[in-house]
């Protein structure tokens, strides 16, 4: 049902302790004398995402944004990889980030103990790849954007995010983008995280 997909964008979530079958970045360690073993978690690394324009054309959906991480510990995280992935969140399907279907990968060589990094880019979403969704005669559709962090050697953490208009009653929430208006620029685009169920 749309209500159940308009729910992801009720507030900000409590992120859920898993690991999710996301890109992996970096190769295991060569030596490691347990493969097996679980690979040690990130720092604490705060993750937001700011939507910095949005553009509709008759062929794709683009978004120009800016991801901020935050160490919130007291060393420093090295040769940071981030894997960004767009999707159209699906009625009834899986909304997790897809395994290798990340659109870009990014780097961050250092964060320093309590320091901050914002790092920008552009990606775009194929209107064939968009699942519309109908409420009464509106066309709608709903960007989820996932962000995947990894250090080499340590497990990977991901981030996603829901992106719409916020409401009008400066309530939390935020509304699906309609697609049966004229292309063009899209404005006033917000994201807000939330937490994807497992499949």
């Amino acid at each position: 049902m749309l209500v159940a997909l308009l729910a992801l964008a009720g507030g900000i979530a409590v992120w859920r302790s898993r690991r999710p079958k996301v890109l992996r970045l970096a190769a295991p360690p060569p030596g490691m004398e347990n493969p097996d073993a679980p690979a040690p978690e990130l720092p604490r690394l705060d993750v937001t995402l700011d939507v910095i324009s949005a553009t509709r054309s008759i062929m794709k959906f683009t978004l120009a944004y800016r991801v901020n991480l935050s160490n919130r510990t007291d060393r420093a995280v090295s040769d940071l990889s981030l894997a960004v992935q767009l999707a159209s969140a699906r009625r009834g399907g899986d909304n997790a980030p897809s395994s290798g279907a990340a659109q870009q990968a990014l780097g961050v060589a250092r964060i320093g103990p309590h320091q901050n990094r914002s790092i920008s880019g552009e990606i775009q979403l194929p209107l064939a790849d968009i699942e519309v969704l109908r409420q009464g005669s509106a066309a709608l559709f709903i960007p989820l954007l996932h962000v995947t962090l990894e250090g080499e050697g340590q497990s990977p953490l991901t981030r996603s995010f829901v992106i719409g208009n916020p409401s009008a009653s400066g309530s939390a929430r935020l509304h699906p983008i309609r697609l049966d208006q004229p292309p063009g620029s899209v404005p006033g685009l917000r994201a807000q995280p939330i937490a994807i169920p497992e499949s």
